[in-house]
């Protein structure tokens, strides 16, 4: 049995302000009902280009809430969320009766419509006006600032296709085209009304997107259970989450049309995340937003490179918090001691990411060495980076790491 801590206990959780999560194959048919609870007539749709021209599942979407109801329709969402493509997905949504968001596929048009909501709500129109919304922290002094949300934004329905599970979140990602800075804009309004987890409409999520995202999730179970703020409910969440995640991942892989596997991935990452909001994470995360926004590699991708290292670079200060995770995931026994027990989490994870056949090295992406100083400076400025475990110095310890994620 895990050793019972005595740590004295006082906070405050966040419950964020999400009223239905709807899960289970054709789930999606509950979509009027969802638009009708949350008062929306005439949603417009964002969502990708694969999705929209490369699949029947926009059509199927459109169908479903009244073809004529559709407010309209964005189908270019690009990945990281460039604030430009913000910015104009508000300028035609303000052509239409759009009346409310629905985002459709992963953590990009889920990020875009959290962003465009608040775009719309708070009447931005430039770049310089939007500039002044995102966190804005410094390393040095630790200071953080960043500008609430004065007007109620549009509500927003998440019908997401890969495990990445940003649509539990209330805040939204964007990144800055002339900086490559990852940046984010937070308020518990930007969070989705409704989330919508179908397995059906996730069988045409290509296997690495799906299997990188799941690993995503993993890095959320991780770096929550070894958060400085770590805590029994937290602590639950991340651990079940783990359990299911790599129960059910493997099993995505033996065979992607297995919609109970997917339907179990598609919980474990709901769980991953769901007391993000009140914990806070590490360098995973931190360097992860940068290695997107900077160099364009995907969010699931981020985690399979860094995670594991991560964890090695944390090890000496969250022993007994690695020794619960490698006790869960299978990897040591109850009666081994936390120093063995905790020694076995890193190499696990980076074993079950390479038997997913996952890129598991950042020589693996396009990542090049000559991008690690620009990462490492930009990665200072996300406040995530400071609320790693283990405190980082500088420019220096980043570099570091990346030299040996490499």
């Amino acid at each position: 049995m895990e050793k019972v801590l005595e740590k004295t206990l006082q906070g405050n959780f966040l419950l964020l302000p999400m009223n239905n999560v709807v899960f289970g194959e054709n789930s999606v048919e509950q979509l009027p009902q969802l638009l009708a609870i949350n008062g929306i007539k005439n949603p417009y749709i964002i969502t990708g280009n694969t999705l929209a021209n490369k699949t029947p599942l926009v059509e199927r979407l459109k169908n479903i809430i009244g073809v004529d109801n559709v407010a309209g329709v964005y189908s270019e969402c690009k990945a990281h969320v460039p604030k430009r493509m913000v910015l104009d997905i508000a300028e035609d949504m303000r052509k239409t009766n759009a009346d409310g968001i629905i985002s459709f596929g992963g953590g990009s048009p889920v990020d875009a419509a959290k962003s465009v909501a608040m775009v719309l709500a708070e009447e931005i129109h430039s770049i310089e006006k939007l500039n002044e919304y995102p966190i804005q922290f410094n390393y040095q002094t630790g200071e953080l600032t960043f500008r609430p949300l004065s007007s109620k934004p549009l509500p927003h329905i998440a019908i997401t296709t890969t495990l990445s599970a940003g649509e539990f979140t209330h805040i939204a990602g964007m990144t800055d085209e002339v900086t490559k800075v990852k940046v984010g804009a937070i308020d518990p309004q930007l969070t989705p009304v409704a989330v919508i987890h179908d397995p059906v409409l996730t069988l045409h999520t290509p296997d690495w997107l799906w299997l990188s995202t799941g690993i995503r999730a993993v890095d959320h179970a991780v770096e929550s259970i070894c958060s400085n703020d770590h805590m029994p409910f937290t602590d639950a969440l991340g651990k079940e989450a783990l359990r299911l995640l790599t129960t059910y991942l493997p099993k995505c892989k033996e065979d992607p049309t297995d919609l109970n596997a997917r339907s179990y991935c598609q919980m474990g990452a709901w769980l991953s995340i769901s007391g993000l909001a009140n914990v806070n994470l590490g360098l995973s995360h931190g360097i992860g937003h940068q290695l997107g926004g900077r160099c364009g590699v995907p969010h699931g991708v981020t985690s399979c490179v860094m995670l594991p290292t991560v964890m090695e670079y944390n090890l000496d200060v969250t022993k007994e918090r690695q020794a619960m995770i490698a006790r869960v995931i299978g990897a040591a026994n109850y009666d081994e001691n936390d120093e063995i027990a905790a020694s076995k989490a890193a190499p696990a994870i980076r074993e079950f990411i390479k038997n997913l056949d996952l890129p598991w090295r950042l020589r693996d992406t396009v990542v090049e060495t000559t991008d690690f100083d620009a990462l490492a400076k930009d990665a200072l400025e996300d406040f995530i980076v400071a609320t790693n475990p283990r405190k980082i110095n500088g420019r220096e310890d980043v570099i570091e790491l990346l030299e040996k994620a490499w």
